[in-house]
């Protein structure tokens, strides 16, 4: 049974860099939702509960944008590790972004059917 109280966008797939304390490790957003999104990255990226942000560009040529997160699980993988975020305490701007960057994806999928 699905727990989701937010839809989620996937494969959805965006560089992006973690930061915890002083700590920046790149990888790859590879869901998305309102609520919170998915990571891809080569290095073990922080433990589960703690804070971090995520910049990342939704739109060529932008400013990144910064979202506080927390960690929620991380698991190995056989070539890297994935882990799964919440986004907390978004401000109007992040949301606004992020519920840009889906209604796009969902219109070039309703375009590509």
């Amino acid at each position: 049974m699905e727990k989701r109280r937010v839809a989620r966008i996937q494969p959805f797939i965006a560089r992006c860099v973690i930061v915890h304390a002083r700590r920046r490790l790149s990888g790859y957003l590879t869901d998305i939702s309102l609520g919170g999104a998915q990571v891809a990255c080569d290095d073990a990226p922080p433990p589960a509960e703690a804070e971090v942000s995520v910049e990342a560009r939704f739109e060529s040529g932008a400013e990144p944008t910064v979202l506080p997160a927390r960690v929620r699980w991380v698991k190995p993988e056989a070539r890297g590790h994935v882990c799964g975020l919440t986004f907390d305490g978004l401000g109007e701007a992040e949301q606004a972004v992020l519920q840009g960057v889906i209604e796009r994806i969902l219109r070039r999928a309703d375009e590509l059917s």
